[in-house]
C-alpha cells in the first residue's frame, strides 16, 4: 500500500460512524475457532449468525512502530491487514470452505477458509492478508464479504474511500453500527488484551485457473513433431492440464475413458501458437495511420524511416500510441490495466495464440495468472527468460546473460537488434559480438539491417531470428533478409510486433509472411516451415520445447482447433481467419471458441464474446479482479478510449498533471478483436506508401480475407509424407558440408547498409545507398541448384534404366520406393511415421505452476 500522510491519522479518540448501507440483508458479526475434532451440524439459523466483526485496513510499518499482529516477522499492511469473524449465535458453525472476499465486483481474489474450521458460539477467528492475499483498498474504499461454501452472501462490512486511520480497526456491532476502534482486537472481544492475534485461521486461494479433470478432443491432429506426423482421424486426451495420450484408431490399453467426454471438434488440432515479439500493453489501440514525418530526402529509398529512433519523434506518436497506454493503464488516470491486459491477451487467444512475449515489466496477478502465458514470467517451474528493448550500447556488459549461458540456466534472451536499414542499426550486431553476447539463447528481434555475414555468425552460435514483416514494412518499407538467414542456417520464427504497426496475432502475421514469400522470395519456405515458425520452432527458441509447441504425451495442453478449410493441414492454418478458430486451450482450460464446444467443456461458465458465435471464459476466482466479465471490460475500455474531456475530468480531474496529459487527446477507439471485417485495418495498410513500396498490400485482403465468414468443411484430407531430402552437390546424402568459403574476413559483408556516418538519435541519416537485395537470392545459389538438378536427373535416369533392364512389377515397385527413401534407416523412419501413435506417459498430475 502506498505511503500516505499521517498527520490526520494521529487521533486516538474513538470515532463513531454509521454506514449508510451494507451489502447483504443478513449482515452481522463474525466467527471463532473451536476444537476441530468435535462434530457439529451447521443449520441455516447457525450460518446466518456468522458476522464480520472487525477489519483492519491501515497497519503501520516497523518504521512507524507498527505491531506484528500475526507474528510472522513482517510488519505493515501487506501482512497485518485482517478480517475477523464472530459467531453471534447459540450454536457452533462449521465454516470450512466458506468464501472470504473483498469487493465482489473486483479487487482481490477470494479465498476459502481452511477445512475442519468450526466456530463456537460467541467465539472469534481472524484471517490475515498474509494468508488470504485479500488487499483491503484504502484509496477507493472496499467491502469485506463473507459467503458460505455455495457462494451465498452471509455478511459484509464496508468503508469509504481514504477513510481508514492508522492502526485503527472498523468494528461492527450486532445492530450494524460501525465504529473505529484503536488499538485493534484481532481474535478477541471486549475486556481482553493480547500482544498478538488469537485464533488465527488460514484462508486458501482458489485454483480455478488450474485445469482439473479430463476430456478428449477428436479431429485431425497436426503434432508438429515432424511434417508427416499428422493424424487425420486423431484423438488427444487432456488430463489435469497435460496431454495424456495421442492416438488415431485404437485407444491405448492403459488409458481409461470412463466418464471422460469426447468432443468431436470437426476441426484440425494444432499446438497453440507462440508470439515471440510484442509490446502487449500498447495493444488496446488500433493500427497507427501514419505517414513518415521526415522530409522526403531524409527518408530511406522505400520512403520509410532509417531506424527505430526516428519514428518515435513523429508529432502524432504521443497522442496515438504512448498517451493512450498511459491514460488507460496508469493508477492516477483510468487505472484499467487489469481490464486492458485481459482484452489484449484475448486478442491473441482469439487467433490461437497461447503464449506471448513483451508484457508489462511488473505484471499484475489479475491477468498474469490467467488467460495466455506471459513468456517472461514464471512458467513451467522456472523464470529464466530476459528481455532488452532499449538500444544496445557499447558499454553494455550483460553479465546475467553470460552467467546464464555458462550455467545452462538461461532459457532465452529477447533483444531488439538492427531495427532499421542504416549502418547505425546494423552496428548494434557488432556490439553483441564484441561483448561476447552472441549466445545460443539469443532471440534477435527484427534484424532488418543484417546480411549474410551476420546471419552466418548467428547460425554458428545457434541464435534465433524473429521476423516481423508487417511492422517492418509499415515503418521502413523493408524487412529482414530471411532468404539470406535461411541460406545461412539461422533458426527463424515469426511474430507480429505490436498493434500500432503490426498484426493482431501470429495467425495474421502468417499471411503477411506467406505473401512476402510468394511475391518477393520465390516461395522459398514450405507451408510446414511457416507453421513451424509460430509453433514448434518458437518453442525451441525459448527452450520451452519440452513443454509446448508440439502435441505429444507429456506435453502441456496448449492447443488451438481450426475449422477444416483446406486439404493440407499446414496451409489450413496459414489460410485460416478469425471465424475459423474453433477453440483455444491454455493449460487444459478452454478459454475461447465456438459456443457449442465451449458449452460442452465449460457448461454455464462462459459468456458470449465478439462475433461469429463465439464464447469466452475470462472469469477466474483465483485471480484478483477475477469476476470481471467480458461485457464489462469491453464497455469500460470503449468508454475510456474515447478520451472524453468531461468524463476524464470527472474520473481523475484531480491529477496534478491533468491538463498537460489530456491536452490534444481525441477519441482513439478500442482496437477490434478480429482482423476479418476490420475495414479500417486494411484501409491503413492499403494507404501506406511505405508498406506498398515493394509489394501491393491490397493482395493481403484479396488473397486471404476476401471470403465468406464460413467455408464449406473439407473432409478429404491430404496424406502428408515426409519430404525426400535433396542430395548434396557431391552426390552424397545430407547433411551436407556447408563450408563454401564465402566468408571474406571483412568486418562488414552486409549489403543492407547505407554509407552515412550520422548516428544521432533524432536526425535522419539520409537515404540508404546500399539497399537490401530484394531478390534475396544469390546467383551462385541458382547455379548450384541447376547443377544439383542435373545430378538428380542423371541419377533418376540411371535408376530407371536399371529397373527397365530387370522388368516386371517388382522393379516398378522398387522404383517408386527408391524415389521416397534414401536408405534403410530413412525407410524405417517413414514406416514408423505412417503409423504414428505416441506412447502415453505415466498418469501423474503436473506440478503446480504460476504464470
Amino acid at each position: 500500500m502506498l505511503v500516505r500522510c499521517r498527520l490526520l491519522m494521529q487521533q486516538r479518540t474513538l470515532v463513531v460512524l454509521v454506514l449508510l448501507a451494507f451489502v447483504g440483508s443478513t449482515s452481522g458479526p463474525s466467527l471463532v475457532l473451536e476444537n476441530a475434532t468435535a462434530p457439529h451440524e451447521v443449520n441455516a439459523r447457525g450460518a446466518s449468525e456468522m458476522r464480520i466483526s472487525e477489519i483492519l485496513v491501515s497497519a503501520s510499518s516497523e518504521d512507524y512502530n507498527g505491531t506484528d499482529w500475526n507474528n510472522d516477522g513482517d510488519i505493515g499492511s501487506s501482512s497485518d491487514q485482517f478480517i475477523e469473524l464472530w459467531n453471534s449465535g447459540a450454536e457452533p458453525v462449521d465454516v470450512s470452505d466458506w468464501l472470504l472476499d473483498d469487493d465482489a465486483a473486483g479487487g482481490s481474489a477470494p479465498c476459502r477458509l481452511a477445512w475442519n474450521t468450526t466456530v463456537a458460539p460467541g467465539e472469534y477467528i481472524v484471517i490475515f492478508r498474509e494468508s488470504s492475499r485479500i488487499e483491503l483498498d484504502y484509496w477507493d474504499g472496499d467491502t469485506a464479504t463473507l459467503s458460505d461454501a455455495s457462494g451465498t452472501v452471509i455478511d459484509t462490512l464496508s468503508y469509504g474511500a481514504k477513510d481508514s486511520d492508522w492502526d485503527t480497526s472498523y468494528v461492527k456491532a450486532a445492530d450494524g453500527t460501525v465504529t473505529k476502534v484503536e488499538p485493534p482486537t484481532p481474535g478477541w472481544g471486549d475486556g481482553a488484551t493480547y500482544p498478538v492475534a488469537q485464533n488465527m485461521v488460514r484462508c486458501y486461494g482458489m485454483n480455478d485457473n488450474v485445469h482439473e479433470g479430463a476430456y478428449v478432443l477428436k479431429g485431425r491432429i497436426v503434432t508438429m513433431t515432424g511434417e508427416a506426423d499428422v493424424l487425420n482421424e486423431g484423438h488427444v486426451l487432456v488430463q489435469d492440464g497435460m496431454i495424456e495420450a495421442v492416438w488415431e484408431d485404437n485407444v491405448p490399453s492403459d488409458i481409461q475413458l470412463t466418464n471422460v467426454p469426447i468432443i468431436e471438434t470437426n476441426g484440425t488440432i494444432y499446438p497453440g501458437m507462440l508470439d515471440l515479439h510484442n509490446h502487449l500493453h500498447y495493444n488496446q489501440v488500433p493500427l497507427w495511420d501514419m505517414t513518415p514525418h521526415l522530409p522526403e530526402n531524409n527518408r530511406n529509398q522505400w520512403g520509410g524511416y532509417n531506424n527505430r529512433y526516428e519514428w518515435k519523434n513523429h508529432p502524432d506518436y504521443s497522442e496515438e500510441v504512448t498517451k493512450p497506454k498511459m491514460l488507460v493503464h496508469s493508477g492516477p488516470y483510468w487505472n484499467m490495466e487489469s481490464q486492458a491486459m485481459k482484452y489484449i491477451e484475448m486478442k491473441s487467444i482469439v487467433g490461437g495464440t497461447t503464449a506471448a512475449q513483451g508484457g508489462p515489466t511488473n505484471p499484475d496477478d489479475s491477468y498474469a495468472t490467467i488467460l495466455s502465458r506471459n513468456i517472461e514470467d514464471y512458467n513451467f517451474g522456472r523464470d529464466e527468460i530476459h528481455t532488452k528493448v532499449t538500444e544496445l550500447t557499447s558499454d553494455y556488459i550483460g553479465n546475467h546473460i553470460k552467467t546464464g549461458n555458462a550455467s545452462g540456466e538461461l532459457d532465452a534472451w529477447f533483444i531488439h537488434i538492427a531495427e532499421g536499414v542504416d549502418e547505425r542499426s546494423r552496428a548494434e550486431f557488432d556490439i553483441l559480438v564484441q561483448n561476447n553476447l552472441l549466445v545460443g539463447e539469443l532471440v534477435l528481434i527484427h534484424g532488418v539491417a543484417l546480411g549474410q555475414q551476420e546471419f552466418t555468425q548467428m547460425a554458428a552460435a545457434g541464435s534465433t531470428l524473429v521476423w516481423s514483416p508487417l511492422s517492418n514494412l509499415l515503418l521502413y518499407g523493408q524487412t529482414a533478409d530471411v532468404a539470406a538467414a535461411k541460406a545461412a542456417g539461422v533458426h527463424i520464427t515469426l511474430a507480429p510486433d505490436w498493434a500500432p504497426s503490426g498484426s493482431k496475432s501470429p495467425l495474421h502475421e502468417l499471411k503477411v509472411a506467406d505473401l512476402w514469400d510468394d511475391e518477393m522470395l520465390g516461395d522459398i519456405f514450405t507451408d510446414y516451415e511457416m507453421v513451424e515458425m509460430v509453433t514448434s520452432g518458437a518453442a525451441l527458441a525459448t527452450n520451452w520445447h519440452n513443454e509446448v509447441g508440439t502435441i505429444a504425451p507429456g506435453m502441456v495442453a496448449d492447443l488451438v482447433v481450426v475449422d477444416n478449410i483446406h486439404t493440407n493441414p499446414y496451409r489450413n492454418l496459414i489460410n485460416a481467419v478469425d471465424p475459423d478458430i474453433r477453440l483455444t486451450v491454455v493449460g487444459g482450460l478452454a478459454i475461447y471458441g465456438d459456443d457449442d464446444i465451449m458449452a460442452a467443456l465449460k457448461g454455464d461458465d462462459r459468456e458470449p464474446a465478439g462475433m461469429f458465435g463465439k464464447a469466452v471464459d475470462i472469469t477466474f476466482l483465483a485471480a484478483p479482479e477475477g469476476t470481471q466479465t467480458w461485457a464489462s471490460i469491453t464497455e469500460n475500455l470503449t468508454m475510456a478510449l474515447q478520451f472524453d474531456i468531461e468524463e476524464m475530468r470527472a474520473a481523475f480531474g484531480d491529477a496534478n498533471d491533468f491538463d498537460s496529459v489530456v491536452s490534444g487527446m481525441d477519441a482513439v477507439g478500442l482496437d477490434p478483436w478480429y482482423t476479418y471485417g476490420d475495414e479500417r485495418y486494411f484501409s491503413v495498410l492499403n494507404g501506406s506508401g511505405t508498406a506498398n513500396a515493394q509489394i501491393d498490400m491490397s493482395l493481403l485482403y484479396d488473397r486471404y480475407y476476401d471470403r465468406a465468414e464460413s467455408l464449406s468443411a473439407v473432409t478429404d484430407f491430404e496424406v502428408v509424407e515426409e519430404p525426400v531430402p535433396e542430395p548434396c552437390a557431391d552426390g552424397s546424402t545430407p547433411p551436407c558440408d556447408t563450408n563454401d568459403g564465402n566468408t571474406d574476413g571483412t568486418n562488414n559483408n552486409n549489403t543492407n547498409n547505407d554509407n552515412t556516418n550520422n548516428d544521432d538519435d533524432t536526425t535522419s541519416p539520409g537515404i540508404t545507398n546500399n539497399p537490401i537485395d530484394t531478390t534475396q537470392a544469390e546467383e551462385e545459389d541458382v547455379a548450384d541448384q541447376m547443377l544439383l538438378l542435373l545430378i538428380v536427373i542423371v541419377a533418376v535416369m540411371l535408376v530407371a534404366l536399371f529397373f527397365v533392364s530387370r522388368g516386371g512389377e517388382d522393379g516398378l515397385a522398387a522404383e517408386v520406393r527408391i524415389e521416397k527413401m534414401w536408405d534403410e534407416a530413412e525407410e524405417e523412419k517413414q514406416n514408423a511415421s505412417s503409423n504414428f501413435v505416441p506412447a502415453p506417459p505415466p498418469m501423474a498430475p503436473p506440478p503446480s505452476e504460476e504464470e
